[in-house]
């Protein structure tokens, strides 16, 4: 136990402090997950070629991936939290401009101001990974099933207030109202005082890129990135075209199928808080199988459904099919991983690119097949998915060994120096 008081005044603070910089996710979820309900507010259901909508998504993508590559080098010489207060002014800029740039100005402008939204995406995530730096060290899953439904809740928030709004009269309003949600974290970080993130991350008593190297030559390393790469693209086939395939295939009214979307949101994050418990009563084997089975039966019945009330069905079982894939896969964090920011900043940049590549892809299958091959595409992706997973869990029984001691000297160490 440390006598030192300006540890323990540290420690103290970091507890008080730290629950602010995990809510962060809030926003993440906000930036990344409002797209899919946010083409139907601009009447992109009426005329635009599926094409230009998935150009929306690489947009988004593209602008995370720079931003985290370019807030890894820029936290060696700049505080955390004033990287966290840039990237959510630049959210509360990007999605204000969105607002002014709604039809009928050109699609070119909102792709900028979308590439802008991933920017501050981007930049936002490596903040946080390096500010939870000691919680992800000590309880890998714990953490990152609070940083999973948080996310998860900001994709739901951003989804009900543009359906809450679309018969408001303004397209523009939807926007305007979400950029309120980083504005509140850039005063919410401005008076932050959490001790790790007020100082650069620049020295550290191991080089980042050797750590990074040095985990992925891990082949659970490995896995765990090409699945979440593959589970991310899954859910946001759903997310970026479930309430445009709802439209085209069945009718249905554009408030309705955005209801749709956040009932699919709602679904997943429930069912995650569900599963982490799920997961200590049941096999895992057995679940991971049901949830294939589920999200394989919801996608078959959305693909073929003819009336709104069961493509509901399908998208509840959809969502409850997703939802223990990324619970069961956390728990292994704990055993396989020793963490450290940037690569865990790595494989999250190659998720969120296999979350807006799906959707940019699938506008492409949209145009030249139909839009009923949307839905079953994603279908064989989940299988990948419990491959991936069942491979993590072989990989760990084999492999695996208890890091609880190096965890804890790890923890000690992080954003000590």
């Amino acid at each position: 136990m440390s006598t030192n008081t300006a540890e323990v005044g540290e420690k103290s603070a970091e507890k008080i402090h730290a629950p602010d910089w995990i809510s962060g996710f809030l926003v993440l979820g906000v930036l990344v997950g409002l797209l899919g309900s946010l083409v139907i507010a601009w009447q992109y259901h009426i005329d635009v070629e599926p094409q230009l909508i998935g150009m929306h998504f690489l947009a988004l993508s593209t602008g995370y991936v720079v931003a985290a590559i370019g807030a890894q080098r820029l936290l060696v010489r700049y505080a955390i939290r004033t990287m966290a207060i840039a990237s959510c002014g630049t959210g509360f800029g990007s999605l204000l401009a969105l607002s002014f740039l709604a039809p009928p100005m050109g699609a070119g402008w909102r792709i900028l101001g979308i590439a802008f939204m991933g920017l501050a995406a981007g930049a936002l995530a490596t903040a946080l990974f390096y500010a939870l730096e000691r919680q992800f060290v000590i309880a890998a899953a714990a953490t990152a099933n609070r940083a999973g439904v948080l996310f998860g809740s900001g994709c739901l928030l951003a989804t009900l207030i543009v359906g809450l709004t679309y018969f408001a009269g303004s397209i523009q309003i939807e926007t305007a109202l979400l950029s309120l949600v980083p504005l509140i974290f850039l005063f919410l970080y401005a008076a932050n005082k959490h001790p790790i993130a007020a100082r650069p991350v620049g020295a550290r008593k191991e080089d980042p890129i050797r750590e990074t190297l040095r985990d992925l030559r891990s082949i659970a390393a490995v896995l765990f990135s090409l699945l979440l790469f593959f589970q991310f693209g899954n859910e946001w086939a759903i997310a970026g075209w479930l309430p445009l395939f709802l439209i085209h295939r069945l009718g249905t009214n554009p408030v309705w199928a955005i209801s749709a979307l956040a009932l699919y949101f709602f679904c997943l994050m429930m069912g995650r808080l569900i599963a982490t418990r799920l997961l200590r009563i049941l096999s895992h084997r057995h679940l991971l199988w049901g949830s294939m089975l589920a999200a394989m039966a919801g996608y078959l019945l959305l693909s073929f459904a003819s009336v709104f009330w069961l493509a509901c069905v399908a998208v509840v079982l959809i969502g409850a099919g997703f939802a223990p894939i990324y619970p069961l896969v956390a728990e292994k964090l704990d055993e396989r991983f020793s963490f450290h920011p940037g690569f865990y900043n790595g494989i999250f940049s190659l998720a969120v690119t296999g979350a807006m590549g799906a959707p940019w892809l699938l506008g492409y299958v949209a145009s030249s097949l139909g839009m009923h091959w949307v839905m079953l595409l994603p279908a064989l992706g989940s299988i990948l998915v419990v491959i991936l997973a069942l491979l993590i869990t072989l990989e760990a029984h084999v492999m695996g060994g208890p890091k609880k001691e190096i965890k804890l000297k790890a923890a000690s160490a992080a954003g000590g120096e």
